[in-house]
């Protein structure tokens, strides 16, 4: 898994759910949550960056039909008017999920069973997000491995520079043995340079 491009080097970019939640969120309504407050403002820096960029460098970001629909849940507006307005800064495109990437995830289900030694097993997922008191867990965690077998197809393409998402313990799990390129929503995976600014060159 590659993900020591650069971001000034990004330029297909796939948002996981969490990232966009981020992105849309008020930090100022986390201030008894100060980890929250900065993924908030990391992620409004990042999107700010890469809105900079022009011409040949203008980033492509992909969504996925299922983060809609999960962004439906939340929100009230045309969720599909609403992310092209807010990605404004570079061309969006909503990616399916289909028969191709259903068999891409049965593919990487069958050899995650079968691996002799995993980082982490999927019950061991399965468990860390039901002591973090999601109800639903298993449809959290079948959700994200569906938008990771879009990301993959799209990544074996060589479509894919990185993956945003704000969610460590089972998104970037996944991603992790998929070996697919991924950088959580923190601050110790994205540097600053000497005037307290994204680092873009690392």
């Amino acid at each position: 898994m590659d993900n020591n491009k650069k971001i000034s080097d990004w330029k297909y970019i796939l948002l996981d759910t969490s990232f966009i939640i981020d992105y849309l969120s008020n930090p100022e309504k986390f201030d008894k949550n100060p980890q929250k407050q900065k993924n908030i403002l990391l992620a409004k820096a990042i999107m700010k960056e890469l809105s900079l960029k022009k011409g040949e460098n203008k980033p492509h970001f992909y969504v996925t039909s299922i983060t809609i629909g999960e962004l439906i849940k939340l929100e009230t507006a045309s969720i599909v008017k609403k992310i092209v307005e807010i990605f404004y800064s570079g061309d969006v495109t909503i990616l399916s999920y289909g028969k191709n990437e259903a068999e891409e995830l049965n593919k990487f289900a069958i050899s995650w069973k079968k691996a002799k030694s995993p980082n982490k097993s999927l019950k061991d997922i399965e468990q860390a997000k039901k002591e973090s008191g999601c109800i639903n867990y298993r449809a959290w965690i079948n959700d994200d491995m569906k938008i990771l077998s879009c990301a993959k197809r799209l990544y074996d393409k060589r479509l894919l520079d990185i993956i945003l998402t704000s969610d460590e313990k089972t998104f970037f799990s996944i991603a992790e043995y998929w070996e697919l390129p991924c950088r959580v929503l923190n601050d110790k995976y994205f540097p600053k340079d000497l005037f307290g600014e994204l680092d873009t060159e690392q």
